[in-house]
């Protein structure tokens, strides 16, 4: 699937037609206006928590805010359950491995281990098994079942 906007030109179209400011979506967030800047900018990766409160914020799905789908949202987002506990559950569903995973693309063996011990995955990771499965972020998160 081939990315035609990024997310930090999403970010700046969706702040733009809202009409908020960094500072604005700063404190909405919880971070610093710099951060948002950063984003803005592309010299910073958001982290899970935020890339999806973003998402919630703005209405959109994962997809549209990554630049992966032109289509704002046409589920009602739901809360995600444990990452790694629902990743387990698709590739069951799928017939896939980790260990094919590995081989095939470049999510390291040592991501699943994090990921099994509780720690989020970046939205690059993320991006990129979603790509693989052939799935949206919003699936692969839980968001959209």
């Amino acid at each position: 699937m081939e990315t035609t906007v990024n997310i930090s030109e999403r970010l700046s179209e969706l702040m733009n037609e809202k009409g908020i400011s960094n500072k604005e979506l700063a404190n909405v967030l919880g971070v610093a206006i710099g951060t948002v800047g950063y984003w803005k900018k592309g010299r910073n990766t958001m982290r899970l928590p935020q890339f999806i409160a973003i998402a919630d914020y703005f209405n959109c799905s994962l997809d549209f805010l990554a630049g992966r789908s032109e289509t704002v949202i046409d589920f009602i987002p739901k809360e995600c359950p444990p990452f790694y506990e629902h990743l387990r559950n698709i590739l069951k569903s799928k017939k896939i491995t980790r260990y094919r995973i590995n081989a095939d693309s470049k999510i390291k063996s040592s991501h699943f281990v994090d990921w099994k011990k509780g720690t989020e995955p970046q939205i690059h990771s993320l991006i990129e098994l979603a790509d693989y499965l052939d799935i949206s972020l919003d699936y692969l998160l839980g968001r959209d079942r």
